[in-house]
């Protein structure tokens, strides 16, 4: 297993020094990431049950994401980088289009709204993969719209990116209980697979009511409510940033991590 994590880094670096070669294969996989997605389901219920954790967990050596809070109470800092801040990314690409969620089409686990995925990139781009899968074109204020919803539904907004974090090709609204990469990444601990963000919430102690609203927004145990007292776990926080929006009091904001 070590021989090939080294061949895949090894692969990974390549790409990062050739950018042109990245982006071709980006363009690819984003086409053939349901036909993939479903071999993984076919393998496990029909050829070998229980394989499913084993076959993510390889898949994902390759495909990540990267949750990216909704630029809502983030403290200005004149560092920020562009494309962490997801309405900062929307406003500034050549094209939108609007996708439905494979995972909560496939799973049916929730009421969730189905087309909340959102595709960016060049107009040519976006036509070529209307001809594979469904997609409609959007503008920036009904993606903003859709956004602010999604918050209101408290889905984890998350950059999908292959082979790394440079080329982007969608950002989707996720719900844990549908999700493969979240749910992978609460059930099993493979923490490798969604990517925290750059950012964490730091907590207001003298402003806290410990209303307990966070810790029902937090989908990774990073606020607990116990005894009538809030208590929060630096080290477990992904910086999505539905708790911050759902604090009433003002106690929470996120700011850039250290590291």
């Amino acid at each position: 297993m070590n021989v090939v994590l080294r061949k895949i880094q090894s692969i990974i670096q390549f790409l990062s020094k050739y950018p042109p070669i990245g982006k071709f294969i980006a363009s690819i996989f984003g086409v053939i990431e349901v036909p993939i997605l479903e071999l993984i389901y076919f393998i496990d219920k029909r050829i070998k049950p229980g394989s499913y954790q084993i076959l993510m967990k390889n898949f994902f050596y390759f495909y990540k994401s990267k949750i990216i809070p909704l630029n809502v109470k983030i403290d200005s800092i004149p560092t920020f980088a562009p494309t962490e801040e997801i309405l900062g990314i929307i406003r500034r690409v050549p094209a939108i289009s609007i996708g439905y969620c494979y995972c909560r089409v496939k799973n049916k686990n929730c009421e969730n709204p189905i087309w909340t995925c959102i595709h960016i990139g060049t107009a040519k781009h976006l036509e070529e993969l209307s001809k594979k899968i469904p997609l409609r074109t959007a503008s920036i204020e009904e993606v903003e719209k859709l956004l602010y919803r999604a918050n209101e539904l408290g889905l984890v907004h998350q950059l999908l990116t292959t082979p790394s974090p440079e080329y982007v090709y969608v950002i989707c609204n996720c719900c844990p209980c549908c999700c493969i990469m979240l749910r992978n990444a609460i059930d099993y601990g493979m923490h490798g697979v969604v990517l925290s963000s750059n950012f964490l919430v730091e907590v207001d102690r003298s402003k806290c009511i410990n209303c307990g609203k966070c810790s029902e927004r937090c989908y990774f145990n990073a606020f607990t409510f116990v005894d009538g007292k809030t208590i929060f776990d630096v080290y477990k926080c992904t910086g999505c940033g539905l708790c911050v929006n759902s604090c009433s009091s003002n106690a929470l904001k996120l700011v850039r991590r250290n590291n």
